[in-house]
């Protein structure tokens, strides 16, 4: 149907167009002249429709924020694009278009009912991101293998899937095989999806589902244990010991070092690297568990302050809301005793009633102020206190790690130089590779290789320090910074609606 407007020239998604179309679309009578006349702020629109405007490209409507339904059908459009911004949109029309390639949707988390009939797709693809996805309709395209089915098993909310008017929909096969894969469906082709269908699909793919779910369980598996992988390393992170545990550092270490591999070739070298890998791994374990044990005791440290802030807090709104009570109830009987007493009277004892209340609840909110305050300064007097002994124990294991390292240097430079002394009177027992030799030609060069090394592999251990230490303390500098600026504009604002609502009672 598309096609027809190629006679036409191409219409163009502007401003104009967009706010007519909202104004015609928009409520009707006093409500429509209301909205008419004050502007339609397009961030508040829920419903677009631009079907029938023979439109080449999708622009412009990154404005429409909030926008849940959206009707593109029968237009000229090519390529999917510029819906990025329209994040709650749920239901999208984008039917008898030009459309080539399924593009461009992927950042619509919300969408529920999808509509890409009669356009030119010939595979369903690029729609992971529509995890919600309820109704699909791609009848009417040029999609010809049945296998491209099995794309749309992982949307196990999908059901109701239109496929007719496809070149596949012509297997004798195909209303079984997309039963049988997609067990979430309920309509296919508008037809209620019958349970002696369902069965029938699956007992005519046993085998395939079979082994689909064996397929699934093992990615599931792997899903599994890469978020739990992932999950460990953000917990490594937040405790400033990411790159410690197992071999990582010494790895990363040796990574650095070009000529490492060379001089695992050296005679006794190997049985002295692998004593210092040990002995380095477990240094480093040392580490890691202490980083896991202060994050734990820093994220209880923050638990506390909480409490602390939400029990100060409501023992203080308590005794103000007492005090209301009471110039509440104070003022009813003042009314009650208009008849009796005169007029200014009243008024100066409300005045004066007024101006205590407003006295108590400052003393209340200064008071307030000061205990939060202590609050605040007992928690970073305990927080920078673990933050310190936490960096203590990392430059202490840092140094422990440097010894290791230092002594690791001083052993193999040692056999090193009587390998070469050997090697240099023909006395080895062994044949020397060629990259080695290339290092003994003599005492300078290989002492100035190995020297090399241990520089390399001290900056490595001296640059983890660094960053374990920088972090550290710029997230606990950031944390109390953060904590002190919210108290801080909290007063400010108490304080405000305190003095305005006692300039309004005393009116």
């Amino acid at each position: 149907m598309s096609h027809l407007y190629y006679t036409v020239e191409p219409g163009v998604i502007s401003e104009a167009l967009l706010h007519q179309c909202v104004q015609e679309q928009g409520p009707e009578g006093e409500a429509g002249r209301i909205a008419r006349s004050e502007g339609i702020d397009f961030r508040e629109v829920n419903t677009l429709r631009l079907d029938f405007k023979n439109i080449l490209r999708i622009e412009h409507l990154w404005q429409f924020r909030n926008l849940r339904r959206l009707q593109l059908d029968n237009n000229i459009i090519e390529c999917i694009n510029g819906l990025d911004q329209l994040v709650n949109l749920e239901w999208l029309d984008l039917s008898f278009n030009n459309i080539e390639d399924i593009s461009g949707l992927n950042a619509l988390v919300n969408l529920r009912d999808l509509s890409l009939a009669h356009n030119r797709i010939a595979k369903i693809q690029n729609l992971e991101g529509l995890t919600k996805l309820q109704t699909l309709s791609i009848a009417g395209n040029v999609i010809n293998e049945l296998e491209n089915i099995s794309y749309l098993r992982q949307f196990t909310q999908l059901q109701c899937l239109v496929l007719r008017e496809n070149p596949l929909a012509e297997d004798k096969r195909y209303p079984h095989y997309v039963i049988a894969y997609i067990p979430s469906l309920i309509y296919l082709d508008f037809r209620l999806v019958q349970e002696d269908s369902r069965q029938t699909a699956l007992a005519m793919f046993q085998d395939m589902m079979e082994e689909l779910a064996l397929v699934e369980r093992e990615q599931a598996r792997k899903r599994l244990e890469l978020t739990a992988a992932q999950q460990k390393e953000k917990t490594l992170k937040e405790a400033y010991v990411d790159g410690l545990a197992g071999m990582a550092l010494f790895d990363a270490m040796f990574e650095e070092d070009k000529d490492a591999q060379c001089f695992r070739l050296m005679p006794e070298i190997p049985v002295l690297l692998d004593s210092y890998a040990t002995k380095f791994e477990m240094v480093c374990e040392e580490l890691k568990d202490i980083g896991l044990r202060d994050l734990q005791r820093r994220s209880e440290e923050r638990v506390v302050l909480y409490a602390s802030h939400e029990e100060t807090c409501t023992a203080n709104q308590k005794v103000s809301v007492r005090k209301v009570q009471e110039f509440e109830e104070m003022k009813q009987k003042l009314k009650g005793s208009e008849s009796s007493t005169p007029s200014h009277e009243i008024i100066k004892q409300l005045k004066d009633a007024i101006d205590r209340l407003h006295h108590k609840l400052m003393q209340l909110e200064m008071l307030l102020v000061e205990q939060i305050e202590e609050v605040a300064k007992d928690f970073e007097r305990n927080y920078s206190e673990l933050v310190s002994t936490f960096l203590e124990n990392v430059q202490a294991h840092m140094t422990r790690l440097r010894d290791l390292e230092n002594a690791h240097h001083e052993t193999v430079l040692e056999k090193a130089q009587m390998i070469l002394e050997k090697f240099i009177k023909n006395q080895l027992d062994i044949e020397l590779p060629d990259e080695l030799r290339v290092l003994m030609v003599d005492k300078d060069t290989l002492v100035g290789a190995l020297n090399a090394a241990h520089d390399c592999h001290l900056l490595a251990i001296d640059n983890k320090e660094d960053s374990i230490v920088s972090r550290a303390k710029k997230d606990r500098d950031s944390l109390i910074e953060s904590i002190q600026n919210s108290e801080l504009k909290h007063n400010k604002q108490k304080i405000l609606k305190l003095n305005s609502t006692w300039s309004n009672e005393g009116r």
